[in-house]
């Protein structure tokens, strides 16, 4: 049984989700991952931190 995928959308190009292992990302450390996804079709690859967020 395989574990499940983390699933976090890339904040710029939400089809393009992490396929990395759920609970693996730690911001400079363990970026997200998976394939880039634009208009529905795969263009590349990706790795991603999330956005700091602003106040």
């Amino acid at each position: 049984m395989s574990s499940p995928s983390c699933g976090t959308p890339h904040h710029d190009y939400p089809q393009t989700l992490c396929t990395e292992p759920a609970g693996h990302y730690r911001r400079l450390i363990d970026p997200h991952a998976g394939p880039l996804i634009i208009d529905g079709r795969e263009r590349g690859a990706a790795a991603w931190d999330e956005p700091e967020t602003t106040r």
